[in-house]
């Protein structure tokens, strides 16, 4: 919400008016809530009240305080965002605009009514401030108001952990320009950053870290302002700490940010934290290594203790320190925590890069990941090259764990996760020591695939958790919740099939879940998710086969897949181009994919399939 109080429409109808060239970015369907914040316009040098009689850059508004925008924030509906309009506004030198941080949220069409109210309030105590003028020059009646706003405001809604901080905005410019975001503690500055602006449309989707134990203190304020005290016009349509909608991001189809728009998606963090990458000096433990020696450092209690409870949740945990790799997995064995970190990056590179190499070896999304560090600047740097990561700091260890996106479900198979992943390692260095031919190492490995109906609450509730956790390999990205999933296997027309794999090496668990719709003549796979841990073992290819000789068996003559492209599940994409299946139809994001099985079925013979358990089951 923008103060709007002060607008001087006589002074902005002689501004030239301009379209906005595309519609708002966050949609609001993407954004689950928004932190209440009122900016107000202020001053960068501010030295109230003294200021007002000598300054020489001092314009008197209605409430003889300093107007530091050249009209005030006048609402224009060409460009809407989180309100049905955006803030319209020209700094004059030394101007800035400033909001206090309130660390509560509250959703769009909640915050939009809230303005509407406001504007009504507004209104009315602007009549009786105008009545009153001649007993009250200064116009006490809207300071009270404004005070009364504000404590209002710090009252609203409820806490919550943000996402992001976004920026979008239109400049009326002839060139680029510069605006600074800048937050404070008290008085001090913890966060500062140069956005560079360009002629129309803008938009930013800044990490701005704030401590785990936010809202406690209402000491924040950000602050915006042009760079060099430029007197630069902007709309803004977006300024807001928010709380995305995941599943609706996921669900937005991919021609919704076309090439053509130069203008890139937001890079957002994923719903859930899949690895938790660590730092070690002053992080895990106190001391710096290379300066104090082994002998010398002391691990953190709290570090430890969040390592075996993620560990237990099925997190997966890694390291990306700047220190030399023997001497620091010297220590770590020394205690016992080496087996707990999956593919250290040790070294003196850049950590942004360390984390996306990572990420590739563990076949993971990035957005996936989150960082704790107790470098301000290392943090920082990881959250310019890398936004989607979330970042922590090394203190309030203990508070991680409530936080939503550690809320992951666990099983069985989650907690034995890191093991799983110690097995694939030693399969990696196996496949590197029988060459490069990689159907022959599948071959060597033994791949087993078992399919059956899931029936027990273990594997009902792994299921559900692949499902509301895999982006990759996944059909229909449809996040079912437990009624919904209960539904999808209560239904007779639909057969559920769960998936289990497990190799020379070891024991994969449950791997994957399928539904496939037989109501028609045509049976459609609805459902499909994989675990990225059998991606590229043609656990697919198996899969589909049994499954198309299996719809042979009771009489279909073709065998339908409605895949649902999304920016995540490009793998999957390249399976089903490998795979005899032809495309039919498509609509939006919607491919329809057809294989004919009125021919002869070959069989895979990578994997060895087990469908023993589904054996005399009827299509129907």
């Amino acid at each position: 919400m923008f103060q709007f109080d002060w607008a001087a429409k006589e002074l902005w109808s002689k501004e030239p008016g301009e379209k906005p060239a595309r519609s708002t970015e966050p949609s609001n369907r993407a954004i689950r809530r928004a932190m209440l914040l009122h900016w107000r316009e202020h001053c960068v040098e501010c030295a109230i009240p003294d200021c007002y009689a000598v300054c020489p850059l001092y314009v008197q508004r209605k409430d003889r305080k300093c107007a530091r925008l050249v009209y005030g924030m006048v609402r224009n509906r060409d460009f809407p965002g989180l309100l049905s309009c955006g803030a319209d506004l020209r700094f004059r030198r030394w101007g800035k605009i400033e909001a206090l941080l309130t660390g509560r949220y509250l959703s769009v069409s909640q915050i939009r009514l809230l303005d509407r109210a406001d504007q009504a309030a507004t209104w009315l105590v602007d009549k009786v401030a105008s009545l009153l003028s001649g007993i009250s020059p200064k116009r006490r009646v809207h300071g009270a108001f404004t005070l009364y706003r504000g404590k209002l405001f710090e009252r609203l809604g409820r806490r919550g952990a943000y996402d992001h901080f976004v920026i979008e905005c239109h400049s009326f410019q002839p060139g680029p320009c510069k605006l600074i975001v800048e937050l404070r503690k008290d008085l001090i500055s913890i966060f500062r950053q140069s956005l560079d602006l360009q002629p129309g449309y803008n938009f930013y989707s800044l990490p701005i870290q704030l401590p785990v134990d936010f809202g406690k203190e209402q000491n924040y304020t950000l602050m915006v302002y042009p760079d060099g005290d430029r007197e630069i016009r902007l709309v803004f349509s977006w300024l807001d700490f928010v709380i995305y909608d995941h599943a609706a991001i996921e669900n937005v189809p991919a021609a919704a940010h076309s090439d053509q728009e130069k203008v890139s998606s937001p890079a957002l963090p994923a719903a859930k934290i899949k690895c938790v990458a660590w730092d070690l000096d002053n992080t895990l433990w106190r001391g710096i290594l290379v300066e104090d020696g082994m002998q010398n450092l002391q691990l953190r209690p709290e570090a430890v203790d969040l390592i075996h409870r993620l560990d237990e949740r099925g997190v997966i945990q890694t390291i990306v320190s700047k220190n030399n790799f023997e001497e620091a997995m010297a220590v770590l064995k020394g205690q016992g925590l080496d087996e707990f970190f999956l593919h250290p990056a040790i070294n003196w590179g850049q950590k942004s890069s360390n984390l996306q190499q990572i990420a590739e070896r563990l076949n993971i999304n990035i957005d996936t990941f989150a960082l704790i560090d107790d470098s301000a600047f290392e943090r920082r740097e990881v959250s310019s090259a890398l936004p989607m990561v979330r970042v922590y700091p090394e203190d309030g260890l203990q508070e991680l764990l409530a936080r939503p996106e550690f809320d992951v479900i666990v099983t069985d198979a989650s907690r034995r996760r890191r093991q799983s992943y110690l097995t694939e390692i030693k399969r990696d260095r196996f496949r590197e020591e029988v060459g490069t031919d990689y159907l022959n190492f599948l071959r060597s490995c033994q791949l087993k695939l078992k399919v059956f109906t899931p029936n027990t609450s273990e594997g009902i509730a792994r299921c559900l958790e692949l499902i509301q956790r895999s982006n990759q390999l996944n059909l229909s990205s449809n996040r079912y919740n437990s009624a919904q999933f209960e539904a999808l296997l209560s239904d007779r027309n639909v057969l559920s099939v769960a998936m289990e794999c497990e190799d020379r090496f070891g024991d994969y668990g449950i791997v994957g879940f399928a539904s496939i719709d037989f109501s028609s003549d045509t049976p459609v796979a609805k459902d499909f998710v994989l675990s990225c841990r059998v991606a590229q073992k043609r656990v697919e290819h198996a899969f589909y086969g049994w499954l198309a000789s299996f719809a042979k068996r009771g009489g279909a003559s073709r065998l339908q897949v409605n895949l649902i492209r999304t920016e995540k599940n490009l793998p999957l994409i390249k399976v089903f181009e490998d795979l005899p299946f032809t495309a039919v139809g498509a609509e939006g994001n919607l491919a329809v994919l057809s294989m004919d099985l009125t021919g002869e079925i070959v069989p895979d013979n990578v994997v060895a399939l087990d469908d023993t358990a589904l054996r005399g089951l009827s299509t129907v």
